[in-house]
């Protein structure tokens, strides 16, 4: 499981690269107002996800600040990367 979530963060590293550099150097043609549009939606999924777990999950799991960027950034991966820590956080406490 651990691979796959790395494998995970790193598919959306491509994307977010990929979103990103369509602002930095516009695509050709209809690509530009696509890769936009894409990002929106991206973004505004990862936020709603963020809502949902945060909202869902506070007095259940053991959150640290840089548990929301990783939700934000990875979606469903980052959330899957913050319920695998959970043993060793408790272990930590």
């Amino acid at each position: 499981m651990n691979a796959l979530v790395w494998v995970g963060r790193l598919v959306f590293a491509v994307i977010w690269g990929a979103m990103l550099a369509n602002i930095i150097w516009p695509f050709p043609g209809k690509g530009f107002p696509l890769f936009l549009i894409l990002l929106l939606v991206l973004v505004a999924l990862h936020l709603l996800q963020l809502l949902m777990f945060t909202t869902v999950y506070r007095e259940h799991i053991q959150w640290r600040r840089g548990d929301f960027w990783q939700i934000f950034l990875f979606g469903v991966v980052g959330w899957l990367a913050i319920v695998q820590a959970q043993p060793r956080r408790k272990q930590q406490d």
